[in-house]
């Protein structure tokens, strides 16, 4: 279980075209957040603050800022938006067991939720991955209680963390589900997220929040919760529902539509 999702968790990163230093052993990229892939054709989910990173402006302001009439065209022009290309990079370990195989996928479109703080990006195909990339699936969401035990899956501390104890891909925390929101037993329809007692910081936004008992997703980890005096309380974190960034066929337009094209949402 923890080989698959550790094989499907990705680092969405900015990759840096200036030419290294022969001496310098920083990687060529910085890690913005994490992600993970939920269908071999690369379609990669993590939160819209994230996406939001390499965009010169967020996506929320970029929305108010387009005029309302204009808001429901399938293509909509922002020549104006300076936007980074996201990067994915899998991570995997050898056969060898001696080397750690690092695959960067350039995006290819970028989707984003507006009422949920969700997004999901669409890779270009790569060799390394002839028969798809490595995808998890999806719990239902009657399998998730209050009090089950899960896990979730990422780069916290971005770079930092390699920086400091050498780690380079990404890493496990375990916990349980506090509580669902707004209450237990809300259908599905007003489900609002999920509070975890779950240790986690910068870097593992967007990360996957799944089952131990089954090994599928249901949550994308999003943030910690502050405090009375604005410190972030540890052990308590939130994560979004995957389940709305799935609705209106959303996962199908974004599959079925030719690259280079926009999709309409």
């Amino acid at each position: 279980m923890f080989e698959s999702v550790k094989k499907a968790t990705v680092a969405l990163v900015h990759w840096h075209t200036e030419s290294l230093e022969q001496d310098d052993r920083k990687p060529p990229y910085t890690i913005v957040g994490s992600g993970f892939c939920i269908h071999p054709r690369g379609m990669i989910v993590t939160c819209e603050h994230v996406l939001s990173a390499f965009m010169e402006k967020p996506v929320h302001q970029q929305i108010a800022e387009t005029p309302e009439g204009d808001r429901g065209q399938e293509v909509r022009r922002m020549q104006e938006i300076r936007v980074v290309v996201p990067y994915v990079l899998f991570f995997n370990a050898s056969a060898s067991g001696e080397e750690l195989i690092v695959v960067a996928a350039p995006a290819d479109i970028v989707m984003a939720k507006t009422d949920y703080d969700l997004g999901m990006v669409r890779v270009h195909p790569h060799e390394a991955f002839p028969d798809g990339f490595p995808s998890l699936e999806v719990e239902s969401y009657d399998q998730v209680q209050e009090g089950m035990e899960i896990a979730t899956c990422g780069f916290p501390l971005g770079n930092l963390l390699g920086q400091q104890i050498g780690t380079m891909g990404s890493s496990f925390t375990k916990g349980i589900v506090s509580s669902i929101i707004p209450s237990s037993g809300v259908s599905e329809k007003y489900l609002k997220g999920f509070q975890l007692n779950l240790t986690a910081t910068h870097g593992n936004s967007g990360g996957p929040v799944f089952s131990l008992r089954s090994g599928k997703v249901f949550g994308v980890l999003q943030r910690g919760v502050e405090g009375y005096e604005g410190q972030f309380l540890q052990g308590i974190t939130k994560a979004e529902p995957i389940y709305p960034v799935l609705e209106h066929d959303s996962l199908a337009r974004m599959l079925e539509t030719p690259q280079g094209q926009i999709p309409s949402f």
